[in-house]
């Protein structure tokens, strides 16, 4: 499958938006995230306390985990030129994640409001989206192989 050159470009172009405030879209979508699975904020237990609310935004322990994430996926951003070095960056970050309990299903409903998401709040056009959806696709089963 893979992804053509136009579609690693509207990715990696629609990341520079991204890049430029990373720590607001990380906190943006993953209030989005919790929000809609409220009962997931027990795998993050440096913020569990805070419970899921507005209140989330300014809470230091939930910055720093959005800004993590969102630099982890900057640097497989920067690896769609070789999907299978991106693949296996995902696949040995799973690893660290099952032995805490969080399943395949939590990094798949996380991973399915980012194309739209970045459609609403970082300029992604269609085709964009799309492409992330594609991207997301070729990706899921390094990741699924450590389930």
């Amino acid at each position: 499958m893979g992804l053509t050159t136009a579609q690693r470009a509207a990715i990696q172009n629609n990341w520079a938006t991204v890049n430029a405030n990373m720590q607001e879209f990380g906190d943006s979508l993953f209030m989005r995230y919790l929000l809609a699975n409220p009962g997931d904020i027990q795998f993050f237990p440096k913020f569990a306390s805070a419970g899921v609310g507005a209140q989330l935004r300014s809470n230091e322990a939930f910055q720093e985990q959005t800004l993590t994430v969102f630099q982890f996926l900057g640097q497989i951003v920067g690896k769609l030129n070789d999907l299978d070095a991106a693949g296996k960056m995902l696949q040995e970050r799973v690893k660290t994640h099952k032995p805490r309990g969080i399943t395949m299903a939590q990094f798949e409903r996380l991973l399915d409001l980012l194309p739209r998401f970045l459609q609403e709040n970082a300029g992604a056009n269609g085709p964009c989206a799309d492409a992330w959806r594609v991207a997301i696709a070729n990706l899921m089963p390094y990741m699924r192989s450590e389930f």
